[in-house]
């Protein structure tokens, strides 16, 4: 039986579930709140050799096609999932933006290899995540860089999202994930 949105948004929306299928990412506690908007949760990382631990509160949850979240501490940004159905089964479209408050990691941001390794992360996420949801195993990561959420587009571009080039990015990227 195909993914439908609804598992892909469950799984998404478990924050602790997280460790299972985002290498890098230890452990997740959640802080305060119940699972919801408003949700406060503690998120112990590792980049690049680095452990670091960064708080994120969930902005926004739409079941089953839209979550939105926001990061603070030694890494700040922003984080989008948008999930339809496509087919027979489910597509999960990702946008991130992370930019490193902590000097070490913001070094790191400035080199073009660690960039491409946030790239090559979020993919390997991704593909962990379609083996989770997917029952028939069949997934496959579409794309790197989808077009904008529509949610941007009807924005005008969500101001507040838009990155500052002139700032390190650790992570600014767009990818998505096809579960049948």
């Amino acid at each position: 039986m195909p993914a439908p949105p609804e598992d892909l948004y469950e799984a998404v929306l478990d924050v602790r579930g997280f460790p299972q299928w985002a290498p890098g990412v230890r452990r997740v506690e959640i802080i305060e709140g119940p699972v919801g908007p408003g949700m406060v949760s503690e998120w112990e990382v590792s980049v690049l050799g680095m452990r670091r631990k960064v708080r994120s509160v969930l902005e926004e949850a739409e079941p089953p096609g839209f979550l939105r979240w926001s990061y603070g501490g030694p890494v700040r940004g922003w984080g989008e999932c948008e999930i339809s159905a496509l087919g027979d089964g489910a597509m999960a479209a990702f946008r991130t933006e992370l930019r490193p408050q902590d000097p070490a990691l913001d070094k790191l941001a400035s080199i073009a290899a660690a960039r491409g390794a946030a790239t090559s992360h979020l993919k390997r996420c991704l593909a962990r995540l379609g083996q989770t949801v997917s029952e028939t195993g069949g997934f496959r990561v579409v794309s790197s860089q989808p077009s904008a959420s529509r949610r941007l587009a009807k924005a005008g571009g969500a101001g507040k999202n838009q990155s500052d080039p002139r700032k390190g990015n650790l992570s600014a990227n767009r990818a998505s994930v096809l579960c049948l």
